[in-house]
């Protein structure tokens, strides 16, 4: 008979993750499983079942407790001893290797999970001796099988129970010192907001649409009632996008509408859909919103991070990823988070979801972004042109040159910024007729040119006034108290200021000097 030694108990437990706040999603996606069960069964309803979590950072507890079906008392036991041996459906059922339970080993003194049945009025208690788990782990001299070390430090209890209700409660008694990121409540906070099978946040402006797209297509989103310490959490998207400006954060772009994408093999079966935000997509979007990237989820919890398609070369370019927002929704049954969840399995099924989405990824999501950067590029050049013709204007017109060389070197740069901005033009054209009919870039563009202030149709642009047209026509010109040769001398000085100072100060001097020169 085969020996299964006591390391395999430490591969599924003190060296399971690399993130430990991973062990609250262990909890979850079970209690999803419960609660499902116990929907189906209608013990509850969608509204009334909930997952609450309580985090008590003096007395080093963590509670989660949901009002799912519970465990017969009959079969506790037996449910409970079996470790990677889990009765759930891979297919249907969220946890379903056996082991996500065991998570809690590796931080705390002890690990109780309790529940009751409906129709039951019985306590069913586990008690795991976490502690000792890890001394034996580490101790040469005892060297028990697996089955041995899960027998020496668990205690079942049955008692009698007032209240026929219907929950299972895991307990984390005494956390480690060494795992005191679990009673970092704002932590615990943050990572499920991403991780956890919730609702869209109220103010978030596409979650209608998106929930309407899963409905018309028969695909479920999972949604449940989670609680930190009595407040429910959301997915944190955001209608608009932020970067950070002194100490705060401003709003440089928003959402102006999801684009959805439905994902089929060769037989027609969808294996997985998608929605993505339609932005500007002025820049990689900064950490300081939280949910950028697209994100990979199956059953609505999340697998990996925002970076998962990036660590999987769904890209060309590695920062192209975090241009974008969104989720991708896995459906297909055979698509199955691996044990570490931060992919799937690879199987024939992964292969083929990767061949599906990696078009879009690779080539379409790097078209869209930068497209988007060049029509930008193309705005600002006739933007830039606009001031630059209006600055000139005005200076022939007031006389606002230094001398005949600040003139020419002022006609040569308008002569530039008018051949830029005839290029740029061409741009947009090419653009707009190539991509009149996309319904992304189309949108894209659109919203652009509202906000460069550039009319959609054409107007006839104001020409550019003769610069040999008599009048004043330097600076220096309207100091009249000045001699011609002080007023020569003066403008000298002007050109040597502009040429040590970076231009903004150098004009305010001469503006200054100007001011007192006139008095």
């Amino acid at each position: 008979m085969a020996f299964i030694g006591k390391n395999v108990i430490e591969n599924l437990t003190t060296a399971m993750y690399e993130d430990l706040r991973i062990i609250y999603r262990e909890y979850i996606q079970n209690s999803a499983d419960s609660i499902d069960k116990a929907i189906m069964q209608k013990l509850v309803t969608p509204a009334e079942a909930r997952i609450d979590i309580e985090i008590n950072s003096k007395a080093k507890t963590v509670v989660v407790v949901d009002n799912g079906i519970g465990i017969k008392s009959s079969d506790f036991e037996r449910i409970m001893s079996s470790i990677a041996d889990s009765e759930k459906d891979r297919a249907e059922d969220k946890g379903f290797r056996g082991i996500g339970r065991l998570g809690g080993i590796s931080s705390c003194e002890k690990l109780r999970f309790s529940c009751s049945a409906p129709g039951e009025a019985i306590l069913s208690v586990c008690t795991w001796d976490a502690k000792t788990v890890r001394e034996i782990l580490v101790d040469k001299t005892r060297n028990p099988s697996a089955a041995e070390l899960v027998d020496i430090v668990t205690i079942y209890e049955t008692k009698s129970y007032a209240a026929e209700e219907h929950f299972f409660k895991v307990e984390m008694l005494g956390v480690e010192s060494t795992s005191l990121e679990l009673l970092d409540e704002q932590s615990v906070k943050d990572y499920l907001r991403s991780v956890a099978p919730i609702p869209y946040a109220v103010g978030f402006m596409w979650k209608a649409k998106i929930s309407e797209f899963a409905n018309d297509h028969g695909f479920r989103i999972d949604e449940y009632q989670v609680f930190v310490n009595g407040d429910r959490l959301f997915k944190p998207y955001t209608t608009n996008l932020y970067e950070p400006k002194n100490n705060s954060k401003v709003t440089y772009d928003s959402l102006i509408d999801v684009k959805f994408e439905v994902f089929t093999n060769n037989s027609d079966q969808v294996i997985a859909w998608m929605w993505y935000g339609i932005s500007k997509f002025e820049k990689q979007i900064p950490s300081i919103n939280p949910m950028r990237g697209i994100r990979l989820r199956k059953s609505n919890i999340q697998i990996g991070n925002e970076n998962t398609f990036a660590s999987h070369d769904f890209y060309d370019e590695t920062r192209g990823g975090l241009y974008f927002v969104g989720e991708v929704f896995a459906i297909d049954k055979d698509l199955i988070p691996n044990g570490r969840r931060d992919y799937f399995n690879l199987n024939d099924n992964c292969r083929e979801f990767e061949r599906l989405l990696r078009p879009l990824f690779f080539d379409r999501f790097k078209k869209i972004y930068h497209y988007a950067n060049d029509y930008k590029k193309a705005l600002q050049r006739q933007v830039d042109f606009v001031e630059a013709r209006k600055e000139f204007n005005s200076k022939v017109e007031t006389g606002g040159f230094l001398d005949a060389e600040d003139k020419q070197k002022a006609e040569e740069a308008i002569k530039d910024k008018m051949k830029a901005a005839e290029a740029a033009k061409k741009v947009i054209e090419t653009r707009d007729s190539k991509e009149k009919t996309d319904d992304v870039l189309s949108r894209v563009y659109s919203t652009l040119r509202k906000d460069y202030k550039l009319p959609e149709s054409k107007k006839k642009e104001e020409p550019l006034p003769d610069p040999e047209q008599k009048g004043k026509q330097y600076i220096t010109q309207s100091l009249s108290k000045l001699s011609k040769k002080d007023q020569k001398l003066v403008s000298r000085i002007y050109s040597i200021l502009r040429a040590i100072l970076p231009r903004d100060t150098a004009d305010m001097v001469i503006t200054k000097m100007q001011e007192e020169l006139s008095k």
